[in-house]
C-alpha cells in the first residue's frame, strides 16, 4: 500500500477516481502474495504490481472496466496451474484472489490521514471488510485517530496480531483484510567512505531510510548523499546512537579499527534489529577480544554480522555495498514473515 499511496492521493486531488487492487488471498507458488498492491488510473497507467503475466493483465483490464462503468468493485480469481504458468514463460503457479475497488475523490481525507500517520512513524492499518453476498467491500482505517468506524472487538483482534504483513481476521461472521503500514527500516551508516556510498544508494533504492555519520565533512555531506534522510558530521565516533529498535539497522564501515570498535560497543547497547561490521577475521577477532574485556558477553557478539554482507564474492566497494544491502533485505524479509 505504501508504494501506491502517493500516486493515489495525487490522483484523488485532481478529482479523478482510481482503482485500487490488492491480493487478499494467495496459495501455492503465486508470483506475489497477499498484500501486493496495484493502482490503475483513468488513462490506464499502472502503478505497483500483483505479479505480472496473465494475472496482472486480467486485473488491469477489469480495473479499466470499473473506471468506465458504475460498478464499485470486482473480485478477480486466478488459478494459474503449473502448465499454464509454463505456457506464459513463468516459473510460478498458484492461485490468487485480487480485490479491485474503485476509489472516488471524496475518499481523499481517509488516505491523507493514513499517509500522515505512516510518515510520522506510527503503524496505521487499512482495514477492508471483504465483500460477502451482495454487501460491497468497505475500507476503514485503524490507528489514525479515526477508529470509531472500526468495531472495538475487531480492533482488538487486529492489534493483537501485532504483524508487519497483511492478514485476514474474522469478526461477526465477516472477513476483514488488514494491512499494517510499517516503516521499511532505517539504515545507520557509521562511516561515509566508498563502501558507505554504494550501500546508501542501494539501501535507499530498496526502500530503507538512510542516516550517514562520519567525522569528515568532505565525505559526510548532502551533496555526496542526496538520498539520505540525515547526514551527521561527528566530532568523534562516541555519540552515534540514542535509542534504536527492531526496525533499525547499523552498518559499521568506518575508516579505522578503533572507530569500528567504539561504534560497535554503542550499537550493542541498543535494541537494533541488525548490527553489521566490515573487516577481516583478524580485525574482528581483535575487536571482539577488546569488547569482551570491557564487559560485553559472547551472547552480545552473536548479534553481530561480521563479515558483513552475504557471501557473493564481492570485491569492489559497489559489490560490497550490494552484498550488505542484500543481507539487510534478507533480515527485513525474515522480520516480515
Amino acid at each position: 500500500m505504501r508504494y501506491v499511496l502517493d500516486t493515489l492521493i495525487e490522483t484523488l486531488e485532481q478529482g479523478e477516481p482510481a482503482v485500487l487492487g490488492a491480493i487478499v488471498h494467495s496459495s501455492g507458488s503465486a508470483p506475489r502474495t497477499s498484500g501486493a498492491r496495484m493502482l490503475v488510473l483513468t488513462d490506464g497507467t499502472l502503478v505497483g504490481s500483483v505479479g505480472g503475466g496473465s494475472v496482472e493483465g486480467t486485473c488491469h483490464a477489469e480495473a479499466r472496466k470499473l473506471l468506465a462503468n458504475g460498478h464499485t468493485y470486482k473480485e478477480v480469481k486466478c488459478d494459474l496451474s503449473a502448465a499454464a504458468a509454463a505456457e506464459e514463460g513463468m516459473v510460478c503457479g498458484g492461485a490468487v484472489c485480487v480485490l479491485l475497488q474503485k476509489v472516488a475523490p471524496d475518499a481523499i481525507e481517509q488516505f491523507r490521514e493514513l499517509r500522515h500517520c505512516y510518515r510520522n512513524g506510527t503503524r496505521p492499518m487499512l482495514v477492508t471488510q471483504l465483500p460477502v453476498d451482495d454487501a460491497p467491500p468497505q475500507m476503514m482505517t485503524l490507528g489514525t485517530g479515526s477508529d470509531d468506524e472500526v468495531p472495538a472487538a475487531l480492533r482488538e483482534k487486529a492489534l493483537a496480531k501485532n504483524k508487519r504483513v497483511s492478514f485476514i481476521v474474522t469478526h461477526a461472521g465477516k472477513d476483514f483484510f488488514v494491512e499494517p503500514l510499517v516503516q521499511q527500516g532505517t539504515v545507520y551508516l557509521a562511516g561515509a567512505g566508498h563502501v558507505a556510498l554504494a550501500t546508501a544508494h542501494l539501501a535507499s533504492y530498496v526502500g530503507f531510510e538512510v542516516v550517514v555519520m562520519d567525522d569528515r565533512q568532505e565525505f559526510a555531506n548532502k551533496e555526496r548523499y542526496p538520498q539520505a534522510k540525515k547526514v551527521r558530521v561527528l566530532e568523534k565516533f562516541d555519540d552515534c546512537f540514542s535509542e534504536l529498535g527492531a526496525e533499525d539497522y547499523v552498518v559499521i564501515v568506518t575508516r579505522g579499527h578503533q572507530y569500528d570498535r567504539d561504534v560497535l560497543a554503542q550499537a550493542l547497547l541498543t535494541e537494533a534489529g541488525y548490527i553489521g561490521m566490515i573487516g577481516s577475521s583478524s580485525k574482528r577477532k581483535a575487536t571482539y577480544a577488546s569488547l569482551l574485556g570491557s564487559g560485553f558477553t559472547e551472547a552480545d557478539l552473536q548479534r553481530v554480522h561480521s563479515p558483513i554482507g552475504l557471501s557473493i564474492g564481492s570485491d569492489t566497494p559497489q559489490e560490497i555495498g550490494l552484498s550488505i544491502v542484500a543481507e539487510l533485505v534478507q533480515v527485513r524479509a525474515a522480520m516480515n514473515r
